[in-house]
């Protein structure tokens, strides 16, 4: 399992994981299927280089989250950092 280091304070942003490879982690506002629904954000982690195999998460990120790749691959655990 990957920890992914994020910054509760940005948006979109590049973040380093636990075995110091670094990938983009993007965010955007998506409605529910009803008109005028609840906004959710869809998340979606890709790995620089490819190293690792990303995911996309629809949801809140919260600490100590884990979610799972695209095919289950990797693991990812959510870690929130200020810097």
């Amino acid at each position: 399992m990957l920890t992914i280091n994020i910054n509760g304070n940005l948006g979109n942003q590049e973040v380093q994981l636990s075995d110091n490879s670094f990938g983009q982690l993007a965010g955007i506002r998506v409605f529910g299927g009803i008109a005028g629904g609840p906004q959710v954000i869809q998340w979606t982690f890709t790995s620089t280089g490819h190293k690792h195999e990303g995911f996309v998460y629809a949801g809140d990120l919260v600490e100590g989250l884990v979610i799972n790749s695209i095919t289950g691959k990797n693991q990812y655990k959510v870690h929130f950092v200020t810097k």
